[in-house]
C-alpha cells in the first residue's frame, strides 16, 4: 500500500511508485549498462557539502535506512557529489520528470489541445438536422482550472485524491462551448451529443487511488470525477446525505453511509460495484461512515465512460443554454469531411498544463500523457504508449544511461539515471518552461512547505516521490525520492536525485516520510550553499 507523498498524503501505487519493495535494494542487475560517474570532483566545496550530508542522513530517525543519490554538474559532466548512485531504488512519483520530459521534448512547450465541436448535417432554422460531436483532442483541463490570466487553479490537496474539494467550476469550459454552439445559431439538436475519441485507443488503467480503475481516454471533463459530497446526518446512527458535484445526469449516488460517533473509528468513504441502466445512467453505492459533527467529507469517484460522461454535460449545457439536446454514445469520423465545425476550445500551453502532473502529482494526468505523446506526437492511435516508450527511451539513450525496461515496470531507477536524464533536458530550449513546471522548494506544489525560509528558496526545481509498503506485521517499508535542478547563486545548474528506502513502523510511517522530505530539502539547501561560490 502507498499512502502518498507531502503533506496531503497522495497515493501514488503501481506504475506511480507504490511497488513491492523487496526488489528496490537490490543492484543494477547485470547486463544494464549504468554508467558509474567519472570526473568526480574532491574540492573544498564538495568536502563541506559531503559534510553535511553525513550529518542530515545520519540522524537518530534515519537509522537502518539506505540512501542514494548523486550531484551532477550538466555542464561539464562532473560529479559533486554520489553515494550508491548506481543502486536501483523505487523512485515513486519521481519518474514524472521522466514523463513530463519526454512531452516537451515531442510536443514543445508552446503546444496547446485543442478540443471542437462539429455537427454532422446541416442547420435549418435553427435546428442542427444531425449529430453534434465533440471531437476529444486530449485537453486534461477541461475542468475549470484556468485563470482568466492563463494560469491554473492547483490545490495543494488536488481534486482527484480522496479529501480534496472539488474545483469550483469544473464545466466551466463545457458551458463555454455550448455558448459558442448556441452563437453559431443552432436551437436545437435534432440528433444525439456524441464524443469522438478515435485520438487513441480507450484503455481501463490503475491511477492508484482507493483502488479505482479508471479508463484513459483522450477525453477528460474535471477528472473524470464525479464528487460524492457527504454531510454527517444530526445524530449517530442517522443517514448522510451525499450529492453529486458537478450534478449531472450521467452518474448517481445511492447513499449507504452512515452519522457514527465523533470518537472512535470510522469505516472509510467508498464506491460499490456501479450498475448501468438501459438509458446510460449509473447508479453507483456509496458507503462507509462520517463522524456526527465532523466536516463535509469530498470522495472522487472516477467515470468508467468518459465519452458519455462528456456527453451527457455538454447535452445538460445546450439544454441550459436555450438548444435543447439528447446525450449518445461514441461518434464515427464522417463528420470531419463533412461537418461544420460550431466550436472550439484551446487549452493553455504544455508548459502550462503539465503542472497539474507535476507540481501537484496528479495520477490521472500523468496515466494519460504517455498516450497523448505518442497519439499527438507519433500519430498513433493504437499503441501509443509503446510509441511513447520508444521517445523516452531515445532520451535515455542521447542521455548515456540505458535503464532496463523490467527495471523500469518496477519503478525502479538510479540515482545516475536522473541526474543525466535531468542534465540533457537542461541543454534543451524548452529547458526554462520545464524546470518551471515542477515544484519549487518553499514556493509551490508538493514541496512548498519545505525550507520556505531558507536561501535555496525558490532556487531548487524539484519532484518529490513516496512509495510505502504496509506489512502484515505492523512494521512498514518506506521510501522516498527529490529529483530535480538547483540554480546556484553564481549562475550556474546543478541536477541532483535523492533516494531513501528505510524499515518503520505503521504508526510511524507518515512521521518518517515528512521528516525524510525535509532531509532532502535540507540536502538541497546544502547544494545550493556550498557549491554557488565555485
Amino acid at each position: 500500500m502507498d499512502i502518498g507523498e507531502g503533506p496531503s498524503r497522495r497515493a501514488v501505487m503501481g506504475l506511480l511508485g507504490g511497488v513491492p519493495l523487496a526488489a528496490s535494494g537490490v543492484l543494477a542487475a547485470a547486463g544494464t549498462a549504468r554508467a558509474r560517474p567519472a570526473g568526480r570532483r574532491t574540492g573544498a566545496a564538495e568536502r563541506e557539502l559531503a559534510a553535511r550530508i553525513d550529518g542530515i542522513t545520519g540522524r537518530p530517525e534515519f537509522a537502518g535506512a539506505r540512501w542514494g543519490m548523486a550531484c551532477y554538474a550538466p555542464d561539464t559532466g562532473a560529479f559533486h557529489h554520489a553515494l550508491r548512485p548506481d543502486e536501483l531504488f523505487t523512485a515513486g512519483s519521481a519518474f514524472k520528470v521522466f514523463v513530463a520530459g519526454t512531452a516537451f521534448e515531442r510536443l514543445g512547450a508552446e503546444h496547446r489541445f485543442r478540443t471542437r465541436v462539429y455537427g454532422t448535417g446541416p442547420v435549418v432554422r435553427g435546428v442542427l438536422r444531425g449529430d453534434l460531436v465533440l471531437v476529444a483532442g486530449g485537453d486534461l483541463l477541461l475542468s475549470g482550472r484556468t485563470r482568466p490570466d492563463g494560469t491554473l487553479e492547483l490545490p495543494e490537496r488536488d481534486p482527484s485524491y480522496p479529501g480534496g474539494a472539488p474545483l469550483s467550476d469544473p464545466l466551466r469550459e463545457i458551458r463555454d462551448l455550448a455558448a459558442q454552439v448556441a452563437a453559431a445559431g443552432v436551437r436545437r439538436v435534432d440528433g444525439r451529443v456524441r464524443v469522438d475519441v478515435s485520438l487513441f485507443r480507450e484503455v481501463e488503467a490503475s491511477a492508484a487511488i482507493d483502488d479505482q480503475r479508471i479508463t484513459v481516454s483522450p477525453i477528460m471533463v474535471n477528472e473524470h470525477v464525479v464528487h460524492a459530497v457527504v454531510t454527517p446526518g444530526s445524530v449517530v446512527g442517522a443517514p448522510a446525505v451525499v450529492r453529486a458535484f458537478p450534478e449531472n445526469g450521467h452518474v448517481r449516488f445511492d447513499v449507504r453511509v452512515t452519522t457514527a460517533a465523533a470518537s472512535g473509528p470510522v469505516a472509510r468513504l467508498g464506491f460499490c460495484e456501479a450498475t448501468t441502466g438501459g438509458d446510460g445512467t449509473v447508479t453507483v453505492p456509496v458507503t462507509g461512515e462520517v463522524p456526527v459533527g465532523g466536516p463535509v467529507r469530498y470522495q472522487p469517484y472516477f467515470v468508467r465512460e468518459p465519452a458519455r460522461y462528456a456527453a451527457t454535460l455538454l447535452a445538460e449545457a445546450l439544454t441550459a443554454a436555450g438548444v435543447p439536446a439528447t446525450p449518445g454514445g461514441a461518434a464515427g469520423s464522417g463528420y470531419r469531411r463533412h461537418g461544420r465545425r460550431l466550436a472550439e476550445h484551446v487549452s493553455p500551453p504544455l508548459a502550462e498544463s503539465s503542472k497539474v502532473m507535476l507540481k501537484v502529482s496528479s495520477n490521472v494526468h500523468t496515466v494519460t500523457f504517455p498516450r497523448l505523446v505518442g497519439a499527438v506526437a507519433g500519430h498513433d492511435p493504437v499503441t501509443p504508449e509503446a510509441t511513447y516508450e520508444r521517445y523516452r527511451d531515445a532520451l535515455f539513450h542521447e542521455a548515456g544511461v540505458h535503464p532496463d525496461r523490467a527495471d523500469q515496470a518496477e519503478g525502479l531507477f538510479t540515482a545516475d539515471t536522473f541526474v543525466r536524464f535531468l542534465a540533457l533536458l537542461r541543454h534543451r530550449p524548452y529547458f526554462p518552461a520545464y524546470h518551471r513546471a515542477l515544484p519549487i522548494m518553499g514556493r509551490d506544489g508538493t514541496i512548498a512547505g519545505n525550507q520556505p525560509d531558507s536561501p535555496a528558496a525558490g532556487h531548487v526545481f524539484a519532484k518529490t516521490g513516496t512509495a510505502v509498503r504496509l506489512l502484515p506485521s505492523g512494521e512498514a517499508e518506506a521510501n522516498k525520492s527529490l529529483a530535480g535542478y538547483v540554480h546556484l547563486p553564481d549562475g550556474r545548474w546543478v541536477t541532483f536525485a535523492q533516494f531513501m528506502a528505510g524499515p518503520t513502523t505503521r504508526d510511524a510511517v507518515l512521521d518518517l516520510t515528512d521528516r525524510t522530505q525535509e532531509a532532502m530539502a535540507e540536502i538541497a539547501t546544502a547544494i545550493h550553499q556550498t557549491l554557488g561560490g565555485r
